[in-house]
C-alpha cells in the first residue's frame, strides 16, 4: 500500500530530514513511527500523504508515485487519508458539527448524507452530545477526539496521526489509543508518529524506529 525506496528528504538550507529510507507498510497494518524529536517522524508521514515530495528515491502510495504526481492529482490521492496533526487545526469559529462537516462539504457530499456521517463520526469518538459546542469550550482530550472525528468522517483507508497524544495526560492518551485500535480492527491502516513509548507499548503495533533521519538498527 505504501512503500519507500531509498527515499530522502532535504529541505532548503541543507537540512536532511530523512536519509535513504526503504520500507513497506501493508494495508490493514497498525504502525508506530518512533524516535527523538527531529528524527524525521513527521517528515515520513508528510511524504506518505503527499504533503511533501522526496528529494531522492521514491514513495509509492496505492501504486502512484508521490514524487511524480501532477498537482491536480494530489487531492484525489489524499482522499485515501485521514490526517491528524498535533496542533489539531480546528476552526474555533465553527461548532464541533461544522468542523467535522468541512471535509465532506469540500468533497461535495449531499447535505443529508453528510450530516448523517458527521453524527456517526461524532458518536464514534463520544462527542455526539456536544455537536453544537465550539472547540474553545472542549477539553484538550475532547479537542483531539474532535480532530479524529474530522479525520475519519469520509471513511479513509489510511489514518495518519502526528504526535496525537503530545498534549494529553495518560488517561486521555489511552482513550485515543483505543480509538485507533477500533479503527484498525475494521481494516483501516493506522500510522502514528510518536515519541510516547508508553502509548506505543499499550497497543503493540509494528514499530519503525528512526534516528537522525535514518532507520534505526
Amino acid at each position: 500500500m505504501i512503500s519507500f525506496s531509498h527515499a530522502s528528504k532535504r529541505y532548503p538550507g541543507g537540512l536532511e530530514a530523512l536519509r535513504n529510507i526503504t520500507l513497506a507498510i501493508e494495508a490493514g497494518e497498525m504502525v508506530f513511527v518512533t524516535g527523538h524529536s527531529g528524527a524525521g517522524k513527521s517528515t515520513l508521514l508528510k511524504l506518505a500523504a503527499a504533503l511533501e515530495r522526496p528529494s531522492t528515491g521514491s514513495v509509492i502510495v496505492n501504486g502512484q508515485n508521490v514524487g511524480t504526481l501532477r498537482p491536480g492529482a494530489i487531492p484525489f490521492l489524499r482522499r485515501n487519508f485521514g490526517l491528524i496533526f498535533q496542533d489539531q487545526k480546528l476552526l474555533f469559529d465553527r461548532t464541533a458539527f461544522d468542523n467535522v462537516m468541512l471535509p465532506l462539504h469540500i468533497n461535495g457530499f449531499e447535505r443529508r448524507e453528510a450530516a448523517r456521517r458527521v453524527r456517526a463520526a461524532l458518536d464514534k469518538v463520544g462527542l455526539l452530545a456536544k455537536e453544537k459546542a465550539y472547540p474553545v469550550t472542549l477539553s484538550g482530550g475532547e479537542q483531539q477526539r474532535l480532530a479524529i472525528a474530522r479525520a475519519i468522517v469520509h471513511r479513509p483507508a489510511i489514518l495518519l496521526a502526528d504526535e496525537p497524544t503530545g498534549n494529553l495526560d495518560a488517561v486521555h492518551a489511552a482513550d485515543i489509543g483505543e480509538l485507533f485500535r477500533s479503527f484498525n480492527q475494521v481494516g483501516v491502516t493506522v500510522i502514528v508518529a510518536t515519541h510516547d513509548e508508553a502509548f506505543a507499548a499499550r497497543l503493540k503495533p509494528r514499530v519503525i524506529a528512526l534516528k537522525a533521519g535514518a532507520l534505526a538498527q
